[in-house]
């Protein structure tokens, strides 16, 4: 067991408080008093501060929110009208391909012709002159 001296050193280490000392100084207690006052307020205005910051924050976050969301759907269309194009111009392209050896062709038949042809200029006898102008009377 503690003896009372102990007992008695320990209850004057701490500072008594208002409702415990019944002999306390008046001014000392309205001086706490208003302590207490004071440090209420300003945690309430501390608080009201913390909830205003907070709430500015997420009005920021949701208008980015808004604004990503309008730029996706933007992105979006811009991504679907090039798929489109690029879609249009794959058809052209295959189109162009297609045309491109059907005139390959073309050409390549049309030169075996035009060669054939000279070949057979210079292989066949040329007409005279003087024949044909006497055939042209003949016909008359």
């Amino acid at each position: 067991m503690a003896s009372p001296a102990s007992v008695v050193s320990a209850a004057t280490m701490s500072p008594p408080t208002g409702s415990e000392a019944p002999g306390c100084d008046p001014q000392l207690a309205a001086v706490t008093a208003e302590r207490k006052r004071k440090r209420k307020e300003s945690n309430r205005l501390s608080a009201q501060r913390s909830r205003a910051r907070k709430q500015r924050q997420l009005d920021e976050l949701t208008d980015q929110v808004a604004a990503l969301r309008a730029r996706n759907g933007a992105m979006a269309a811009a991504a679907y009208d090039i798929e489109r194009r690029c879609a249009a111009v794959q058809a052209e392209n295959t189109l162009l391909q297609a045309m491109n050896l059907e005139l390959g062709e073309r050409l390549q038949s049309l030169t075996e012709l035009i060669q054939w042809m000279e070949g057979a200029m210079y292989h066949q006898p040329q007409p005279q002159p003087q024949l044909l102008d006497a055939n042209m009377y003949n016909y008359y």
